[in-house]
């Protein structure tokens, strides 16, 4: 077994996964527009009252989405997408059916 291979390897993935300043930086400005166009539509769907209602659905079922001082843009960007699109349950549907009292 060539010990040397592996270590080869495991340092151009790391190298692989390194990214410089600039790519860094040009990253978080598309993670900042996606955001503000994410922000854009929801405002408009909040003006319908289909959107009012499906956003007081979530935010009853998943609590509000807020951003928080250190989360950066493409951390809320995930977060406030991954809200939007989760599936939410149907409102509680009773597990028996009603009894009927027999007199």
């Amino acid at each position: 077994m060539d010990r040397s291979r592996k270590a080869n390897r495991t340092k151009t993935e790391v190298t692989l996964q390194h990214r410089s300043a600039d790519d860094a930086a040009r990253l978080e400005e598309m993670a900042e527009e996606k955001l503000r166009q994410l922000l854009v539509s929801l405002e408009r769907f909040k003006q319908t009252s289909s959107g009012v209602e499906e956003l007081r659905r979530r935010s009853k079922s998943f609590g509000k989405c807020k951003r928080s001082a250190e989360e950066t843009s493409s951390q809320f960007y995930d977060r406030l997408r991954h809200w939007l699109q989760r599936p939410v349950s149907p409102t509680k549907l009773p597990r028996h059916r009603p009894r009927q009292n027999e007199k």
